[in-house]
């Protein structure tokens, strides 16, 4: 691909010389210091980014769906998965990457300024990487063609997208994160605040975690619309332009590729008005003030809208100065975790700092009355991190939700495996409903009135006021997220509601008004999380390990590849050193198992290393999400991780070199804990059952963490009474159970290609009861 006025060819050029002098302590001083400044500053920021290796994820098999990924964007518009395996890109190697880029955004920068005969003022960086390029002595700008101003004029954050994918490798992005927010989207976003506010064209809009600039120029480019259409004076125009957007972000290369986005989108009004300088307030910084370096904007308290995709981070891999500024500031004072200790950790609280994140930013920047729209993830619809959703404040002020535009079937992200949606708020605006806004904006030329003109009104409570919700879902041609145009072509939209399961509870989950919820009701049953280790590799065992270590502790481990409904698909082995989270065993360990504890000492610095305080007490080797639940004789196991609602029960099995032994649910799995069989298969038989799969599937959705344990626990499930209808449930699933060993000596895809007349003729009496039972309560 070609850039008007940088030659993309020299790249390669730049990052070779840019090595050199890296390598070299002596020619390369200047070069040598900036890496460790940019060092420092990335681990001030991002946490150990360089030092931690990635979180191991199980293994993909061949007949196994696709491992589930995290999505924990660092820049606020992406989104990413973790790279696999053990290792990680090398501190050098990023620098190398993500100075090649700025090189091109600063080239690009240049080329504008040159073209047009205009200044660009910005304010001033804490962290300023600009004077490698000059030490590094290669200029990316392309001398042999004048490029006119209309190819410049013509490009846009989209562009800079593609450059950045052609410049930087796919496993530094993946580190940082960086996958740019999709313009239709950014504009969907920015199309529903403008809808929502009087006089758009001069609204402060602030996007505190702005990337690369998607929705900073989105807002550029209808403010610059709206002005023509008004007939504003080019002038006044830049000038307002100039102003009223406002961008914050972390990280200095994505701030230096939003500045020059947001110059592209304002060069038809600076060629309008002639003028000779243009400010751009995109600050670098932390929008939420856990370093040193926030910015201070101007605009705090007065925004009229906030706009944006914030950062998807895992908690864990925060820096712990950040997490400690986090709980003393917004944490308490917005009262953002509802659940402490052991509950925060099974992800009762929020599981990552977007939310954190977003209500911050609503409380230090978004003035009384005002909107805001973000990309966040669609599980928050049902999830417990969600519960600050679906709250209805911001501290102390009221919060609605006004719309919702759900893309759970469709990944906005590419390459990406991300659940996502774009939630619009309103706050301080409690008495404002949706039929009583935008209306003088339907006829417009870039509002549809289907995105967000339903007759429902927000604020739900119940089925009779749903949250006015649009599902966007493919068409059959491969959706594209390019413009809002091609967005609104490429994918259905189905016009919808939300409201809480449990009208009572409307902070608890979330359906859609249309779902079947025939299986809906009250949960007799705790629902316990898979075992927790941070570290397969150290605890998975093999042949190879199992002739080292004494076989006391090794258990048959379910992962998700394993379970099938009604039964197991196999079994993986797991050492086990613990059997309650926290015990302090270390010495009988030792003594009884030695070549087990002697193993486990051996990958001390590994244990010691897990980023979680989860494993902050008892031994180093600790495991959590361990009990006598762990244990019990009996349990009913499905997997958590995205939509496959299969429930079987499990208790022991007989591995070849371990004998007969309790198996053990991994972390990707959930389960409930029984001691009656028959009680067990009572519930399997109810969860695989016609009603409540109906169910599943319409609270569920196709999110990451779909069978979740909130999900799930919305169900009724009634204790076991051995009533008539529960124990027909309980022998046809020991029926069911009994079937499938006998078709698993095969590949899983074969399995899954299998139609078993038998287990079909048993399924369907499991409906007939099942939907009896329900009749019944």
């Amino acid at each position: 691909m070609s850039f008007p006025g940088v030659d993309l060819a020299a790249t390669d050029d730049y990052r070779s010389r840019l090595a050199a002098r890296l390598a070299d302590a002596d020619a390369g001083a200047d070069v040598q210091r900036a890496f460790e400044e940019w060092c420092a500053y990335v681990r001030a920021h991002h946490g150990a980014v360089f030092e931690t290796p990635t979180a191991d994820t199980d293994p993909p098999a061949v007949d196994a769906d696709p491992p589930a990924v995290d999505v924990c964007p660092v820049d606020a518009t992406a989104t990413t998965r973790p790279v696999e395996g053990r290792d990680t890109v090398s501190p050098h190697r990023l620098f190398l990457d993500t100075l090649t880029f700025d090189a091109v955004v600063e080239a690009l920068h240049d080329c504008v300024e040159a073209t047009f005969g205009v200044t660009v003022e910005t304010p001033a960086d804490t962290l300023d990487l600009s004077p490698v390029h000059d030490v590094v002595g290669v200029s990316l700008l392309d001398t042999a063609v004048d490029p006119s101003p209309d190819a410049l004029a013509a490009c846009d954050a989209d562009d800079l997208r593609r450059v950045y994918e052609r410049t930087v490798p796919p496993a530094s992005r993946r580190v940082f994160g960086e996958y740019y927010t999709p313009p239709g989207l950014a504009e969907l976003g920015v199309s529903e605040v403008a809808n929502r506010v009087d006089d758009f064209g001069r609204a402060t809009v602030v996007d505190p975690g702005c990337g690369a600039g998607a929705f900073l120029t989105a807002a550029i480019r209808r403010k610059r619309r709206e002005a023509r259409a008004e007939e504003v004076d080019p002038a006044t125009t830049l000038e307002h332009l100039s102003t009223s957007v406002v961008g914050i972000d972390v990280n200095p290369v994505a701030v230096a590729a939003a500045r020059t986005a947001c110059v592209l989108a304002l060069l038809p009004v600076v060629r309008e008005a002639a003028v000779d300088r243009v400010s751009l307030p995109v600050f670098l910084g932390d929008a939420l003030g856990l370093t040193d370096d926030a910015p201070t904007t101007g605009v705090e308290g007065g925004a009229t809208a906030v706009v944006g995709n914030p950062p998807w981070i895992p908690w864990e891999r925060l820096p712990d100065a950040q997490k400690d500024r986090l709980r003393a500031g917004p944490i308490d004072r917005l009262d953002l975790f509802e659940h402490r200790g052991a509950a925060a950790r099974l992800g009762h609280a929020n599981d990552d700092l977007s939310l954190p994140f977003v209500w911050t930013c609503l409380d230090r920047y978004l003035d009384d009355g005002g909107v805001a729209a973000f990309v966040l993830k669609r599980d928050h619809l049902r999830g417990p991190a969600g519960r600050l959703v679906r709250s209805g404040r911001v501290g102390s002020r009221p919060l609605t939700i006004e719309h919702v535009h759900d893309f759970g079937s469709t990944a906005p992200f590419e390459g990406v495996d991300a659940a996502a949606a774009l939630y619009v708020f309103g706050v301080g605006r409690a008495d404002v409903g949706r039929n009583d806004i935008g209306r003088d904006d339907v006829g417009r030329d870039d509002v549809d009135p289907r995105d967000s003109n339903s007759t429902l009104t927000p604020n739900s409570d119940s089925d009779s006021n749903p949250v006015p919700t649009t599902v966007w879902e493919p068409t059959g041609v491969t959706a594209a997220f390019g413009s809002l145009d091609t967005l609104r072509s490429t994918l259905e939209r189905t016009e919808t509601g939300l409201a809480p399961v449990d009208a009572d509870d409307p902070t608890g989950p979330w359906h859609r008004v249309d779902a079947d919820v025939e299986a809906v009701g009250e949960c007799a049953y705790r629902i316990r999380h898979g075992l927790k280790d941070d570290a397969k590799a150290v605890f998975s065992v093999d042949d190879e390990l199992l002739a080292q270590v004494e076989s006391t502790h090794v258990y048959p481990y379910l992962r998700s590849k394993h379970v099938v409904k009604w039964g197991l698909f196999g079994h993986d082995r797991f050492l086990v050193p613990q059997r309650q989270a926290g015990e302090e065993n270390e010495a009988a360990l030792a003594a009884e198992t030695p070549a087990t504890y002697d193993y486990l000492e051996d990958h001390r610095e590994r244990l010691v290393g897990r980023g979680s305080s989860w494993f902050d007490s008892g031994p180093f080797y600790s495991l959590f999400g361990l009990g006598p639940y762990t244990w019990a004789p009996y349990k009913v196991v499905w997997c958590r991780l995205g939509f496959k609602p299969h429930f079987a029960v499990v208790s022991t099995v007989e591995d070849p070199e371990l004998g007969r032994k309790t198996v053990v649910p991994g972390d990707h799995c959930m389960f409930v804990a029984c001691d009656d069989e028959r009680e067990a298969h009572y519930l399997c038989a109810l969860l695989n059952a016609a009603p409540y799969q109906r169910c599943l599937r319409d609270l569920a959705g196709e999110g990451k963490a779909s069978l979740s344990k909130s999900v799930v626990s919305s169900l009724a499930l009634p204790p076991w009474e051995a009533r008539p209808t529960q124990e027909r449930l309980a022998a046809l699933s020991r029926q069911a159970h009994d079937i499938v060993p006998d078709y698993v000596d095969r590949s899983k895809r074969s399995y899954n290609r299998l139609s078993i007349p038998e287990l079909a003729a048993v399924e369907r009496n499991v409906d007939r009861t099942a939907t009896r039972f329900l009749a019944e309560r």
